[in-house]
């Protein structure tokens, strides 16, 4: 029965989703931390991380959470300008909680969790309902 259940949730875009999400947070957030550490600014970090799960982001939403067919140029193109207008906000956002909050360990981490919140929700709204519906 469990398993029926377990089937039954990666057929859901969502959950699909959830978990393309997640593997894309992870990479971001491992990038992110090592830019920190390596020196970088926090924005220049946030916005190289974020452009690196975005990439991984684009091929396994495409393939694996909405399972599109799409292989043309409009489809990266619509993907890439919904990133570029998601990039903006996250940064800002990212930026707009450190400078409210300060930059204690635990602020960054906050404030990198609430940028990536709102532009994941963007993110998932703006795939399903207009690059990769059908």
């Amino acid at each position: 029965m469990k398993h029926l259940t377990s089937i039954k949730l990666l057929r859901s875009k969502f959950s699909r989703f959830l978990i393309v999400g997640i593997t894309s947070v992870a990479i971001d957030f491992v990038i992110y931390l090592l830019l920190l550490f390596l020196g970088f600014e926090t924005d220049l970090a946030k916005a190289v991380s974020f452009i690196n799960g975005a990439i991984f982001a684009y091929f396994a939403n495409r393939g694996f959470t909405f399972q599109s067919k799409r292989k043309d140029f409009s489809g990266f193109f619509m993907f890439s300008t919904l990133y570029i207008l998601s990039l903006m906000i996250n940064v800002t956002m990212n930026e707009l909680v450190l400078s409210l909050l300060g930059r204690t360990k635990l602020i960054i981490i906050f404030a990198f969790l609430i940028a990536t919140g709102l532009s994941a929700t963007i993110n998932y709204v703006g795939m399903k309902n207009f690059i990769f519906n059908k």
